[in-house]
């Protein structure tokens, strides 16, 4: 699970392709308004396997945010 490898080899580009993830995710969060499917409750419980993945898997609707 090391995409970029580790130690010497370790790729160059890794610091630029977190950073532009980063950008991306906040972007996403910044443009869109996400709401709960039918008004559920999110429930952000873990459960144990590889890798850690939801108890009750996300489901949300995501609208566009106006510009106003």
């Amino acid at each position: 699970m090391m995409p970029f490898g580790v130690g010497r080899r370790i790729c160059p580009g890794l610091a630029l392709a977190l950073l532009h993830l980063e950008y991306f995710v906040a972007n996403l969060v910044w443009s869109f308004e996400w709401k709960g499917v039918d008004g559920d409750e999110i429930n952000l419980e873990e459960k144990q396997e590889f890798p850690m993945v939801m108890k009750v898997p996300l489901q949300a609707h995501i609208i566009p945010r106006s510009r106003d």
